[in-house]
């Protein structure tokens, strides 16, 4: 089976849009929910060398969103400064170092912040941009911002996986 990166909402409405914000907020939320009497400890937990941490795949949320934000919303490549500050939580693994520490606090608060910003950027999309077809993904098809904002939430969803498995083993 071949996956499908370009998704042909209609161009009438923002309904579509509309569609997958609503995704990306229940998402997070349900994200946020499975977060609650974190320890420091069980942030920085990780099973076995080079595994990430609860904290690297929440700095992971939190790169994306801003990755997603300033490559598919706004349009353009991140800045040097940009790239410094998002590509440790972006590539997690040899960059898990620089992860560690931060506390659930913080966390949440960048969280929040990134996806705030993230949701407000998408206020002026029109449709034709959302369904705008753009090189990129699959060579045959190429992709669009629709396919790029369910990719994002479908990576939340599934690293969201890996923290409730990170947490059994940790009890």
């Amino acid at each position: 089976m071949e996956r499908e990166t370009f998704i042909p909402f209609s161009k009438e409405g923002p309904d579509a849009i509309e569609y997958l914000r609503g995704i990306l907020r229940d998402a997070r939320a349900t994200t946020l929910d499975r977060l609650a009497d974190l320890s420091q400890e069980e942030l920085d937990w990780q099973y076995a060398d080079g595994w990430n941490s609860i904290g690297a795949l929440l700095s992971h949320f939190i790169a994306n969103d801003h990755y997603f934000r300033i490559l598919f919303v706004i349009g353009r490549r991140l800045t040097d400064p940009e790239l410094d500050r998002w590509n440790p939580g972006q590539e997690m693994g040899a960059q898990l170092p620089k992860l560690l520490g931060t506390s659930l606090a913080e966390l949440l608060t960048k969280m929040e912040e990134s996806r705030s910003e993230l949701m407000d950027s998408l206020e002026d999309v029109t449709p034709e941009y959302f369904t705008a077809q753009r090189e990129g993904y699959n060579p045959d098809t190429g992709f669009n911002l629709a396919w790029a904002l369910y990719h994002l939430a479908e990576d939340e969803v599934h690293h969201r996986g890996q923290i409730s498995m990170l947490r059994k083993l940790y009890a």
